[in-house]
C-alpha cells in the first residue's frame, strides 16, 4: 500500500480510510491535455488503484534515489520524516528532531531548502519527459489509426456510386473502420487514464515538496 504518495495526494483531496483514490490534474497545459482532458482532483472518478499508487511511489523513490545528492539533503530529510512519523506524530516536533539529527551530519537550513527545490525540479523534468512520451504514444497509437479511418471513409465515398459492384468492399471497409474506431477509443481511454494517474501523482509530489519547504521555512 502506498504511503507517502497517498499523503501527498491528501494535501488537496481528502480520502476516507480504504476509499479508492481519486485521479485528477492541474488545468490542461498542452496539446496532450486538450486531447485527453483531465478533471479536477475532487471531481475525478475512482481510477488510481493501490497497484498504480505503488507503481508511482516506486517510480518517484527510484527517481530520487538515482539522483540523490552527496551528503544529507532534502531526500534524507524526507525519508527520515516518514520513518519517524509513527514515533513522533507532531509534525513540527518531527521536523525539528530530524533537522537536528541531520545537521550533525552537515545539513544546513539553506541546503535543505536548496535541495528541496532541486528535487522539485527533478519531478517537473520527469513530468515533461512523461508528457513527451505520452504525446509520442498518442501519435503512434491514435493518429495513425485515425488516418486509416479517414482513408477508409474516402474509399467509401469514392465507391458509393458503384454500390452494386463495390458493396462487398464497402461492407469490408465499414467493418474495418468500426474495429479501428474501437481501437482508437480503447487507446485514448488508456492514455487518458495513464496521464490522469501520473499527473495527479506528480502534482501531489510537487505540492508536498512545496508544502515541506513552507513548513521548513516557518519551523526552522
Amino acid at each position: 500500500m502506498s504511503n507517502f504518495l497517498k499523503k501527498a495526494l491528501g494535501l488537496f483531496v481528502e480520502f476516507e480510510p480504504n476509499q479508492p483514490l481519486q485521479p485528477g490534474s492541474a488545468p490542461a497545459r498542452d496539446a496532450l491535455a486538450q486531447k485527453f482532458p483531465l478533471s479536477s482532483p475532487k471531481q475525478a472518478a475512482a481510477g488510481i488503484t493501490d497497484e498504480e499508487l505503488d507503481k508511482f511511489e516506486q517510480h518517484f523513490t527510484s527517481l530520487f534515489e538515482s539522483s540523490n545528492l552527496p551528503g544529507p539533503d532534502y531526500f534524507e530529510f524526507w525519508r527520515m520524516m516518514e520513518t519517524l512519523e509513527a514515533h513522533v506524530p507532531d509534525e513540527k516536533a518531527r521536523i525539528a528532531a530530524v533537522f537536528a539529527t541531520l545537521s550533525i551530519q552537515g545539513l544546513s537550513r539553506e541546503k535543505l531548502l536548496e535541495t528541496a527545490t532541486l528535487y522539485q525540479a527533478m519531478v517537473e523534468k520527469d513530468r515533461n519527459e512523461f508528457l513527451k512520451a505520452a504525446e509520442d504514444k498518442a501519435s503512434r497509437e491514435v493518429e495513425g489509426r485515425k488516418k486509416e479511418i479517414t482513408d477508409m471513409e474516402k474509399q467509401i465515398a469514392d465507391h458509393s456510386s458503384e454500390i452494386q459492384r463495390l458493396s462487398a468492399e464497402i461492407t469490408k471497409a465499414q467493418t474495418g473502420m468500426k474495429a479501428l474506431q474501437a481501437q482508437v477509443a480503447e487507446q485514448e481511454q488508456k492514455i487518458t487514464a495513464s496521464r490522469q494517474g501520473y499527473d495527479i501523482a506528480c502534482q501531489a509530489m510537487i505540492t508536498k515538496i512545496q508544502t515541506d519547504i513552507q513548513k521548513i521555512q516557518t519551523s526552522l
